[in-house]
C-alpha cells in the first residue's frame, strides 16, 4: 500500500512535468517501503534515486522556466536548491548512523512535495503557457 498518493489537484496540465512528480513519488513510496522493510541497502538505494531524479527534475523544470522567462525563475530555483540541501544532510546524518534522518527525509518529502506543486508549481503554470513555449 502506498505511504503517499497522486491526486488529480496536483496536475500541472504539463504531462512531462506530471510524469516526474508522479515519479518522485514512486521513489518516496519506495523509500517508505524500504524503510519499513528494515532494509538498509534498500534504503541507501532508494534514498539516492530519490535524491538523483529529484535533481533531473529540478533542473529540467528550472529550464522550462529560464526558457518560458518566468519572472520568479530564481526564487523557485533556490526553493529548489534549500530541498536538495536539506535532503543530501539528511542522506549524510542517515549514513553517519542517525536512524532518526530516515523518519525527517520520509516526513519532509510527504509535505514538502505537494505545498511545492500545489504553490510553487502551480504558480508558474499560467506564465509558462502564456510564453508560448506549451499550450
Amino acid at each position: 500500500m502506498p505511504f503517499v498518493y497522486w491526486t488529480s489537484d496536483l496536475d500541472t496540465g504539463f504531462d512531462d512535468i506530471d510524469a516526474q512528480h508522479k515519479q518522485l513519488v514512486d521513489y518516496i513510496n519506495k523509500l517508505y517501503d524500504a524503510r519499513e522493510a528494515n532494509d538498509k541497502e534498500a534504503v541507501e538505494q532508494e534514498f539516492q534515486h530519490l535524491i538523483d531524479y529529484t535533481v533531473e527534475h529540478f533542473s529540467y523544470e528550472e529550464m522550462m522556466l529560464e526558457e518560458a522567462q518566468y519572472r520568479l525563475v530564481e526564487q523557485h530555483r533556490k526553493v529548489h536548491q534549500n530541498f536538495v540541501t536539506r535532503m543530501s544532510t539528511l542522506q549524510a546524518r542517515y549514513q553517519n548512523g542517525d536512524a532518526e534522518a530516515l523518519n525527517e527525509v520520509i516526513d519532509l518529502c510527504e509535505g514538502w512535495l505537494f505545498r511545492h506543486i500545489r504553490i510553487n508549481d502551480h504558480g508558474y503554470i499560467d506564465s509558462v503557457k502564456a510564453s508560448g513555449i506549451r499550450s
